[in-house]
């Protein structure tokens, strides 16, 4: 009975001392980037939509999450591995 005592009161040490522990802090890093376009005057709307979109894929493939767009200008975020 002692025995079980014992391995109870470690347990629950174990699993105190687990919960108790201080988090590991999240790191992340940023972007700020304006947004690309074609040649002035040789592109149309729909083509310069088309290399943000691709513009913001390749971003995204890289980890990095739009988080705010003002005027062409694209805000970014991804956690620092």
């Amino acid at each position: 009975m002692k025995k079980n005592i014992a391995l109870i009161f470690a347990a629950s040490a174990l699993l105190l001392a687990g919960c108790c522990t201080t988090p590991h802090a999240v790191k992340w890093e940023y972007k700020v980037t304006s947004a690309p376009h074609g040649p002035y005057g040789t592109t149309s709307p729909q083509e310069n939509r088309d290399l943000q979109q691709t513009f913001l894929n390749d971003l995204g493939k890289d980890g990095w999450v739009l988080i705010d767009e003002r005027d062409g200008t694209f805000y970014l975020v991804r956690l620092i591995k």
